[in-house]
């Protein structure tokens, strides 16, 4: 994705690649952190957190951390992460 919408980071340690898209009302801040405070950092430290369950009814898989909830999908399996949302635990219920 070179679209400018988007950003995305690499898991050195992985190699995984993660994209994040840009807020559509704040286009210099990230989805995760202009709604919800997060950053890529969350995003990835939740991915690895624990194992994921798939969410047929959204079509996404859903990890969960301690701290965060981590909404996502394979843009590309085993090594491109699309996130759609990150969140702290305390915003799901």
């Amino acid at each position: 994705m070179s679209d400018n919408r988007y950003v995305s980071c690499k898991d050195e340690a992985s190699g995984l690649r993660f994209v994040f898209k840009r807020d559509r009302d704040a286009p210099d801040l990230l989805h995760i952190y202009a709604r919800h405070l997060t950053a890529p950092e969350d995003a990835i430290s939740t991915f690895f957190a624990s194992k994921p369950t798939y969410n047929a009814e959204r079509n996404r898989f859903e990890t969960w951390s301690s701290n965060h909830g981590l909404f996502w999908f394979w843009l590309k399996e085993g090594s491109v992460c699309m996130v759609i949302s990150c969140f702290r635990r305390d915003e799901a219920t």
